[in-house]
């Protein structure tokens, strides 16, 4: 519901219930999943406006080309939010190709070899290496920032580890401010890099966008926290600029 543009509040509400119903060890290694073989593919439901009454229909149903658009941007964010939060990501084969379809038999179609998209297949690499480097993503505290409308801000803290997950799935830009430390802020899905001033970081984000923020110290060098992630990944901006069309504001 929140990626549909649901209230963050209910959310942190919801995901806040299981925390205090389930021991710590429960919490943070819970299988969390965006479908199954049992439920409709994710990006089918993040864009079907509509279910056709008969499965024929459904069989024969495929987002238009306006809707997939919207559908791979709220299944960006679903996925940064997948593998940032606790618990163990894990991924129904095909999602990461951007395959749809409804119930049994449309949603367990062969995979698309050569036919995968390709900016998905590149955006669910980089988490998964994001979520191997960086021992906040394993095993870190939660602490929520902000849950208000379509904006969700949650720290991940582990050591003197911090990475920060930002997620806008409302239809109107939203305005970040962060404490930061002296340095600057990248985005760890794209490597755009927020000017931190006055220690806060201080940033827009457009209606359904997000970025996952960590910590960069200086220009020119990679700190010792991310170094490992930022060498190999093999995002760039020119590679996901057609799922976020970022426009950033720095202040």
């Amino acid at each position: 519901v929140y990626l549909r543009g649901g209230d963050a509040a209910d959310f942190r509400d919801a995901m806040e219930e299981q925390r205090e119903n389930y021991p710590p060890a429960a919490f943070y290694s819970g299988l969390n999943i965006l479908g199954t073989h049992d439920t409709p593919r994710i990006l089918t439901l993040l864009g079907a406006d509509t279910i056709p009454d008969s499965k024929e229909a459904r069989a024969a149903y495929h987002l238009s080309p306006e809707a997939r658009r919207l559908a791979v941007r709220r299944l960006t964010l679903a996925a940064m939010l997948l593998y940032t939060f606790p618990g163990s990501p894990t991924l129904y084969y095909g999602d990461e190709a951007g395959m749809e379809g409804f119930e049994d038999p449309m949603n367990r179609q062969g995979f698309p070899w050569g036919r995968e998209d390709q900016r998905l297949l590149t955006l669910y690499r980089t988490l998964g290496r994001l979520r191997k480097e960086r021992e906040s993503l394993q095993s870190g505290d939660l602490t929520y920032l902000t849950a208000e409308g379509g904006l969700l801000i949650f720290c991940r803290k582990a050591g003197g580890e911090r990475t920060y997950t930002a997620l806008n799935t409302g239809d109107t830009p939203r305005d970040v401010t962060l404490p930061w430390p002296n340095g600057f802020a990248v985005d760890a899905v794209t490597l755009q890099r927020f000017w931190v001033r006055d220690d806060m970081l201080r940033l827009t984000l457009p209606p359904c966008d997000g970025v996952i923020l960590v910590q960069r110290l200086c220009m020119g060098d990679v700190s010792r926290e991310t170094s490992s992630f930022f060498m190999s990944s093999p995002v760039s901006r020119e590679t996901l600029r057609p799922i976020f069309a970022k426009i950033v504001t720095r202040r």
